[in-house]
């Protein structure tokens, strides 16, 4: 080389005072492409991995400049090299060079700026990188250096230092290491000494120990691409690529390694597979929701017309008839299956809820003596704030039912006592958080369950959040009470974490938006007795007779239309007549809510009543003093305080 090097630092190391190592030899055997550019951004020397990446003989290259090397659509991007090195002392950039088949390479360059305003730059092949975390088949592979010629140790101590990836070279028997450059001493935080008075393992952990003593007595004469764990002087773990080449100096064996940091790379492709995880859970519980509730909306149905046949029975028959008890048994099976479509219906987040401004503190402490009895002496209760309020918009009954549930789930795993902690608390969750719970960032309230039970296993928390999966027996349970959870949770617009080892008990973290105070809450609604003409807007045959046949009983007048077309062109015939719309929410041609849309465009104050065994889904309804919503299957009792409550006296 014709430049002459500054001199060193101050206790930096030096080729010519500790031992004559041959750099030229290390440029030239290295595995990634190695470049020196003279101030003007010509190429003054360049090694054979560049050349064969590109394609070219190395002679060929020399007195290039750096845009003929690279494609055109590249060159804005760094115009001015030179201002940046000046001012970063080293950069690294993505790159696309030429080859000679014609397919461009991108390529990563880490250049460092040399004393003289050149530049010293390490190439390397980015489709390398993408395959860092496959194993490695294909096996060593020989390097022979060309016969170009040789510069001065000294020069190339200089190129040593000024690689910006860390490197060193260790004794191939002793393992101990021999040189180190700047940036293996700045990334690891050891100083030059603290590496040359240890061996290459003290880099590694334990449980990396004996594959590296074998990697690091590979052969010489070949190149070695391997990952290993190894640790920086704080103790902070790393994952490292190492590119190492071993060969003979002075009659002993050694080995040239090049340290490429991929810790980010890993975190990321584990973000990433976290997400595409929680993307397929999400999935499967979308299909698994819906098809519970539209089982649970053609239940209902049923059950609508069961319940209804039984109503009508019981007031037939005397008070002293023994029958009266058949129909208490009918009454009873119906509120029973009714209890289980709901839990379908909150599982698949089609259950109409009525969201309001909640303080989960109040919420919690208000449950506390319920969750004890649920609980029993044997389990001890401990609630702990994070903060003193905690707002949210969500439903109270069904936030009530998600601790119960939770409380009960972590009863049956302390069969023999423990504690339960319930904690509330804040977290903002940033983008990469609630990509991988499925939410929006921004600031959450929290709700952990935790006690010290049983745990559970791998399989028990992948199935726990599904509809009937339970490890208790079928009598015991029906498998709905963590699927209910799931789903209020997500209608809720929140996540849920479940957190479990065996043997050391659970934790539920649950994430709920922060909400804010908007204003007063709806008055409740008045209660009336009258009677009126009702429009009934039902599609389900059966259902829409029973219906009929009640509120006649009742004293009401009934209009029928199986869909909100026909129920649309029944009301423009009797527009002032109608007293109240009582009317399904899912229906073929025209649903519930866009005819009552279309009604009240004509009729402002018309009373609804909206029934249904479940809604789409995220659907909501327009509730006020003039709205109200009734679940199937409903009493003829329910149905007329429902139509009382939205009919002004």
């Amino acid at each position: 080389m014709t430049y002459s090097p500054a001199a060193p630092d101050a206790g930096s190391p030096t080729a010519d005072s500790e031992m004559t190592l041959d750099f030229q030899y290390y440029f030239d055997t290295a595995c990634d492409g190695m470049i020196v550019f003279d101030a003007s951004r010509r190429v003054r020397t360049i090694n054979a991995a560049f050349a064969t990446l590109v394609g070219q003989p190395v002679a060929a290259l020399v007195g290039k400049h750096f845009e003929e090397l690279t494609e055109q659509s590249d060159r804005p991007a760094h115009s001015s090299p030179v201002q940046e090195l000046a001012t970063l002392g080293s950069v690294i950039s993505m790159h696309r060079v030429r080859a000679t088949d014609g397919e461009p390479i991108d390529v990563e360059i880490s250049s460092t700026l040399l004393p003289d305003g050149g530049t010293f730059s390490v190439v390397r092949d980015a489709r390398r990188r993408l395959e860092w975390t496959a194993p490695r088949t294909s096996g060593p592979r020989r390097v022979v250096p060309p016969p170009e010629t040789r510069y001065a140790a000294r020069d190339f101590r200089l190129l040593f230092d000024a690689t910006p990836l860390p490197a060193w070279v260790y004794d191939a028997e002793t393992l101990r290491f021999i040189v180190v450059n700047r940036a293996a001493v700045e990334h690891y935080g050891f100083s030059e000494d603290e590496f040359l008075d240890n061996a290459v393992h003290f880099l590694r952990p334990p449980e990396d120990a004996e594959r590296a003593m074998n990697f690091a007595h590979d052969a010489p004469g070949y190149a070695r691409v391997a990952n290993f764990r190894h640790r920086r002087k704080d103790g902070t773990p790393i994952d490292v690529e190492t590119i190492s080449y071993g060969f003979e100096l002075d009659d002993r064996k050694v080995r040239l390694v090049v340290i490429n940091d991929v810790t980010e790379q890993l975190q990321l492709r584990e973000q990433q597979e976290q997400l595409q995880a929680q993307i397929l859970l999400a999935q499967k519980m979308e299909a698994v929701g819906r098809l519970a509730g539209g089982v649970a909306h053609d239940v209902n149905n049923l059950l609508s017309v069961i319940l209804g046949a039984a109503e009508t029975l019981g007031k037939a028959l005397a008070t002293y008839d023994p029958l009266q008890e058949e129909v208490a048994d009918i009454r009873d099976a119906v509120e029973r299956g009714a209890t289980l479509t709901r839990q379908l219906l909150i599982f698949g987040r089609n259950e109409v809820r009525a969201p309001g401004l909640l303080d989960v503190n109040q919420v919690v402490a208000g449950v506390e003596r319920l969750l004890q009895r649920v609980l029993g002496n044997a389990v001890h209760i401990e609630l702990r704030r994070d903060v003193d309020v905690a707002l949210v918009v969500a439903d109270a009954s069904q936030l009530e039912q998600v601790l119960v549930n939770l409380a009960v789930n972590s009863r049956d795993a302390m069969l023999r006592g423990g504690t339960l902690t319930i904690r509330t608390g804040e977290e903002t969750l940033d983008f990469t958080t609630a990509a991988i719970l499925d939410v929006a960032p921004g600031p959450f309230v929290t709700i952990d369950v935790e006690d010290t039970g049983s745990g559970m296993d791998e399989t028990t928390r992948t199935h726990a959040f599904e509809p009937f999966f339970t490890t208790k027996g079928p009598a015991q349970s029906a498998g709905l009470g963590l699927a209910m959870v799931y789903g209020i949770v997500r209608q809720s617009g929140g996540a849920i974490e479940l957190h479990s080892t065996p043997g050391a008990g659970t934790r539920v973290r649950i994430h709920l938006p922060r909400g804010e105070v908007v204003g007063a809450s709806v008055p409740a609604p008045e209660q009336s007795s009258s009677r009126g003409l009702v429009l009934l807007v039902e599609d389900e045959p059966r259902v829409r007779t029973q219906a009929r046949r009640l509120l006649q009983r009742a004293g009401y007048d009934v209009l029928e239309a199986s869909d909100g077309v026909q129920g649309s062109r029944i009301f423009d015939e009797r527009r002032s007549d109608v007293t109240v719309v009582v009317t399904d929410v899912v229906m073929p041609i025209a649903g519930g809510v866009e005819m009552v849309s279309g009604l009240r465009a004509r009729r402002p104050m018309l009373p609804v009543v909206f029934v249904s065994g479940y809604t789409a889904e995220d659907q909501d309804l327009p509730l006020d003093e003039r709205t109200t919503f009734l679940t199937k299957p409903y009493t003829i009792d329910a149905l007329c305080d429902a139509i009382g409550s939205v009919v002004p006296a």
